[in-house]
């Protein structure tokens, strides 16, 4: 019962190649269904308040609402704050993927489980997982394909940046996905890390 950090850079196929490994029998979820759902708490939108200001936070009848463009304008231009931020938000997302790690055990000991962290290996969540995978491609292939997406090359490059450097992340990762060609190829390259990963745990 391996369980996989699934990573790569903004733009770079995280979310296609998850579906690849669903698609091959894995039990999967993207951390950033936690980090939504943290974002809605009041005690954690108040924090995050005393770091950005209060103009960054809606009033919504009783409760808060983080206005979440804003916010990503705001971190993404500043790097101090972003850290501040990511602070807040890391431990209570942390929690959340541990307990749904220990649901899916429960539920299939046998499950190879893969997880998608945009940010594993910059929050440290890696030491949590079995193995890691990395998905990469050329900056300007993200950038086209982000692009497509409606985000502008300026904000594309800013989350970039804000990113471990691809070339590090590629070097530290258990497993690489070349994610730069067709769904075929890599369709492929997953389909013999997952044949990899359950040799192993058998």
């Amino acid at each position: 019962m391996p369980t996989i950090g699934l990573t790569g850079n903004f733009g770079m196929g995280k979310s296609t190649v998850l579906d690849l490994f669903r698609e091959l029998g894995a039990s999967t979820f993207d951390v950033d269904r936690f980090v939504h759902s943290t974002l809605e708490n009041n005690h954690i939108i108040e924090s995050i308040a005393g770091v950005l200001g209060t103009d960054d936070i809606m009033q919504k009848s009783n409760e808060y609402a983080i206005d979440k463009k804003r916010v990503a304008d705001i971190i993404f231009n500043d790097p101090v704050k972003r850290k501040a931020v990511e602070m807040i938000i890391h431990p209570e997302v942390l929690n959340c993927m541990k307990a749904e790690i220990t649901k899916l055990v429960k539920k299939e000991k046998t499950a190879t489980i893969v997880i998608e962290v945009p940010l594993l290996f910059e929050a440290g969540y890696d030491i949590h997982f079995d193995r890691t995978v990395v998905v990469y491609c050329s900056r300007e292939t993200a950038i086209r394909r982000l692009s497509a997406k409606g985000f502008s090359r300026d904000a594309a490059l800013k989350r970039l940046a804000a990113q471990m450097a691809i070339t590090k992340k590629k070097k530290i990762a258990d497993y690489r996905v070349n994610n730069n060609d067709t769904l075929k190829k890599t369709k492929a390259q997953v389909e013999r890390i997952f044949n990899d990963l359950t040799k192993r745990s058998t």
